[in-house]
């Protein structure tokens, strides 16, 4: 008798378990969108210098785990003994996320960058616009179901030119 009980237990915690993983995988696609500031470094010519960075974004977060995100992104304008650098533009990325608890994440992306730039390095001009793949990874630091901290580190090509982003914003969850 008593094992039976043991076993109706165990049956009864693991629907209750399956229900609510279920539940939590069925409320659906989630809307997000946010603003970050930080700063890039360039390692090009005579531009060996970190500058500031502004980037929106919107994503929707499909699964716990996967998500599509748009971003624009601004690279502030770097002049340095006639060399200078400028560049914006729009990204589509892949989100793959780690949950850590109920409200924040790890994440890695990847995805596709359309440029516009401005740039002159070496005594060369540089290419005015293009697109070119970019990826990063951060870490999200929900303060409830709603809000939350993202710090961001990424990696952009700009032609032939490497920026590397460290950001921190805010996220809204919808």
């Amino acid at each position: 008798m008593r094992i039976s009980k043991v076993i109706s237990l165990m049956g009864l915690s693991a629907a209750l378990l399956l229900g609510v993983s279920t539940a939590a995988q069925a409320k659906g696609p989630a809307l997000y969108l946010g603003g970050a500031w930080g700063a890039y470094s360039i390692k090009q010519s005579n531009l060996d210098d970190n500058d500031d960075v502004l980037k929106a974004y919107v994503g929707v977060q499909f699964t716990d785990w996967f998500g599509i995100e748009g971003s624009w992104t601004d690279f502030n304008r770097l002049n340095n003994a006639g060399d200078r650098f400028d560049a914006d533009g729009k990204g589509l990325a892949a989100v793959i996320s780690l949950p850590l608890g109920s409200t924040s994440s790890i994440f890695a992306k990847g995805g596709q960058f359309w440029w516009d730039s401005d740039s002159f390095l070496g005594g060369v001009l540089g290419a005015s616009k293009g697109n070119d793949p970019f990826w990063g990874a951060g870490f999200k630091l929900g303060f409830n179901e709603h809000v939350g901290l993202r710090l961001e580190v990424e990696r952009y090509d700009v032609g032939e030119i490497n920026l590397r982003t460290f950001t921190a914003g805010i996220e809204f969850k919808f």
